[in-house]
């Protein structure tokens, strides 16, 4: 029980963590403050939708797991669907590893993502996927 409520607890702080980052990215796409360079990376508008529509996925993923009352005795339906997404965040966990490891470049029309954002995705990955597994194993209601 404890391991839960420390989950939730961790997805709860990164559910306020994602809200600010998209509220900064709502407010960079419509203040009209972009293209702009920031720590390496090129924001220019396209870039920035992509993240808000990430960010709002990831938000919608974190506040399930933080406030939703069948995580903690999920029924069948809901373990497989834990499963499959703590296989995918793996999965995507592994590309950002072997990213860091190999140096590959990833490139998403003219933007090149710098290096330092796999640390970010192997963390967040790591976290969803580590959750999703977890919850997953829970028995509850069958």
């Amino acid at each position: 029980m404890k391991q839960s409520f420390f989950l939730r607890e961790i997805a709860k702080f990164g559910a306020g963590l994602v809200t600010g980052d998209l509220l900064v990215g709502i407010w960079m796409l419509t203040s009209g403050l972009l293209p702009r360079i920031f720590f390496g990376v090129d924001f220019v508008p396209q870039f920035t939708e992509l993240w808000l529509v990430f960010d709002v996925f990831l938000l919608f993923a974190l506040i399930n797991y933080a406030w939703h009352p069948k995580v903690m005795e999920p029924d069948v339906s809901s373990r497989v669907l834990f499963f499959i997404i703590g296989t995918i965040t793996g999965i995507v966990a592994l590309f950002h590893c072997f990213r860091l490891i190999f140096g590959w470049t990833i490139q998403i029309g003219a933007w090149t993502a710098p290096i330092w954002l796999s640390w970010i995705g192997v963390i967040v990955a790591v976290f969803i996927s580590y959750a999703s597994f977890h919850f997953a194993s829970k028995k509850g209601h069958s």
